[in-house]
């Protein structure tokens, strides 16, 4: 054999065995599949009590829920990214404009706007700040918020409350964990239009009980 042929021979065994080691260390792109939240499906048979304009903002969610993806406890101390399971879009604004159309529903009452795109000198504005938003470690979803219903006029806080809700998702699948996320926003704005519906009968009274 001459040395030509040789050298071209050994050079191909050691291409051959340098792309099976590249192919060994490649990893397959992650699938990334995309959710949202879902509003209520039916209007409230109860008609609104005032015609009050409602703000809804500024709506704001902790930083470690803030990344993209979802959110699994892994222990009370720590959490894991789903890195193959994003929000489909901005998870403020989601949870924004699923906040909008859940008390539309629940109010039966169409002047429900986002906050600070609409401003208005009289009504209420929802302030909201989302401190969990995910799947502990017991599978459950769970939402745990603090929020404000505040004056527009004077800027006077006429209600507050820390909501704790859960939900069991129907199975492990990351599309049940969206559903359940949404049965858990579901039950927050049946509560906060409760309130809202209290504050409109009798805002002088409520306010001073807050005071």
């Amino acid at each position: 054999m001459s040395k030509s042929s040789y050298f071209h021979k050994c050079m191909g065994i050691t291409l051959f065995f340098l792309s099976l080691s590249l192919s060994a260390c490649t990893k397959p792109a992650l699938q990334v599949k995309y959710h949202t939240l879902t509003p209520r499906a039916n209007h409230s048979s109860a008609p609104a009590e005032s015609p009050t304009e409602i703000l809804i903002g500024p709506v704001r969610v902790s930083s470690f829920l803030d990344q993209g993806p979802m959110v699994k406890q892994r222990s009370p101390h720590s959490s894991n990214l789903m890195e193959q399971h994003h929000w489909a879009g901005d998870l403020e604004e989601i949870l924004s404009q699923i906040l909008i159309q859940n008390l539309i529903l629940e109010l039966n009452h169409e002047k429900i706007y986002s906050y600070p795109d609409t401003s208005a000198g009289n009504g209420i504005r929802l302030a909201i700040d989302f401190f969990h938003f995910e799947k502990d470690t017991s599978d459950m979803a769970i939402l745990e918020a603090r929020w404000k219903l505040i004056n527009n006029k004077n800027q006077s806080i006429l209600h507050s409350a820390t909501s704790r809700k859960s939900a069991l998702p129907e199975n492990a699948d990351y599309d049940a964990l969206a559903q359940g996320l949404s049965l858990c926003l579901e039950q927050l704005c049946r509560e906060i239009a409760e309130t809202v519906k209290q504050i409109q009968v009798t805002p002088q009274s409520t306010q001073e009980k807050q005071q």
